[in-house]
């Protein structure tokens, strides 16, 4: 059955992310204000694999959603030049079947919600497979648009149970901007070292 969405763009990336984090999970023996637990490293997390720094091996498809011009892949200006807001988030869960399991159940409850969500433009998904990790990356119209998925039901259970399913060194953070280049996953991992820096 095919639930039908305003974003089925955003729908199928979320899908193949899904597949390849199963994927780099049975490989790896180890695994919104400005948040970072970036200096906290796990001891067994591959060296270098740190929200601060693109990963080399990052794998993503283009940004989708009803705010990206399919014929650049960026999103839209806005017709006045205001800014849109923008959330990045990096981890690499951890290991262990139960984990693993519980992991996918939060990730396809917030797949459904952002589906469906008002106020998402657009959203990237990225995988790394040297390090095991996962990053997103979304654009909002608002504050506004983004607090109030934050605070939904689906993602405020995965933030409780954060600690629990990803290694320690996970990061979030956001920024506003109308600038095109600063809505790319090096911008986020650059955001995500300075708000760790603080």
């Amino acid at each position: 059955m095919h639930l039908r969405t305003l974003n089925d763009g955003i729908v199928a990336s979320s899908r193949r992310l899904a597949a390849a984090l199963l994927a780099g999970l049975g490989l790896l023996a180890s695994g919104c204000g400005s948040d970072s637990k970036e200096g906290n490293e796990a001891a067994d997390s591959p060296s270098g694999c740190v929200g601060g720094a693109l990963e080399a091996d990052l794998e993503a498809p283009p940004l989708s959603g009803p705010g990206v011009d399919p014929g650049t892949g960026e999103v839209r200006p806005r017709p006045d030049g205001s800014s849109y807001v923008v959330s990045t988030t990096y981890g690499i869960p951890r290991s262990g079947d139960d984990v693993r399991e519980r992991y996918l159940q939060y990730f396809g409850a917030i797949q459904e919600q952002l589906a469906s969500q008002p106020g998402l433009v657009a959203l990237q998904l990225g995988l790394s497979a040297s390090c095991g990790s996962g990053r997103t990356l979304a654009v909002w119209e608002s504050s506004e648009a983004m607090y109030d998925f934050v605070m939904s039901p689906a993602h405020l259970a995965a933030m409780d149970a954060a600690d629990e399913l990803l290694e320690p060194g996970y990061g979030v953070t956001h920024w506003e901007t109308a600038d095109p280049e600063e809505i790319s996953f090096a911008e986020g991992a650059r955001r995500i070292k300075a708000a760790s820096a603080r």
